[in-house]
């Protein structure tokens, strides 16, 4: 909690300013400039509000444990990490119930905050071989419109499933083809009301 951290946060934020940090924290806006100077210290109290304003996790005073510049993921409901697989180089199983993980990973190919992104665990094989059934996945969840196609978890009020999703064209009111690279699974057009979109599939976890 040094000004070095603050710095980096808005190097990596550049959409963030000093101002509306002040804003935020309540504070005039020298004191940050006193902060980013090493001329005053980060209290606790503010350092949670920092992340939380850096859009970094917070989670009480866990998020003070948690290493610089970090994000924490939970499970997505419906997605537990407990199941084990394998890619070629044996079985490997995950039993933490989140992951810690670089901001910087993230950062670069979403603008989705650490709440938005949960990891799930493929429930299926129908999805083989871009998904294995049992592979850890990252779920959006701000993004759950099919446009683009793409990777979706979703859920029919029974379970959650990863399919590829689409949008029908020109279809009213909107429908949605879902479909799987398995043949066994038989090709779905569904209203938006009969189902219902969790997430897009955005990064896998793969064995090497």
């Amino acid at each position: 909690m040094d000004n070095q951290w603050l710095k980096k946060q808005f190097s990596c934020n550049p959409d963030k300013s000093k101002a509306g940090l002040a804003r935020f924290l309540g504070l005039e806006p020298p004191a940050i400039s006193k902060i980013l100077n090493g001329t005053r210290q980060i209290k606790a109290q503010e350092y949670n509000l920092m992340r939380r304003y850096f859009g970094l996790p917070v989670d009480g005073e866990y998020a003070a444990t948690l290493p610089e510049n970090a994000y924490r993921l939970d499970v997505m409901a419906g997605g537990r990490q407990d199941t084990a697989f394998s890619d070629g180089a044996g079985e490997k199983g995950l039993e933490d119930s989140s992951w810690i993980l670089p901001a910087d990973i993230l950062s670069q190919r979403t603008k989705a905050s650490a709440e938005q992104i949960k990891v799930f665990t493929v429930q299926d094989s129908l999805m083989e071989p871009e998904l294995k059934r049992g592979e850890p996945v990252l779920v959006d969840l701000s993004d759950t419109k099919p446009s683009p196609p793409g990777t979706f978890i979703v859920s029919d009020g029974f379970g959650c499933l990863a399919r590829f999703c689409e949008f029908v064209p020109n279809s009213k009111p909107p429908e949605v083809k879902l479909s799987a690279h398995s043949s066994a699974f038989q090709t779905q057009i569904l209203k938006l009301k009969d189902f219902k979109i969790l997430g897009r599939v955005i990064a896998k976890l793969h064995w090497l």
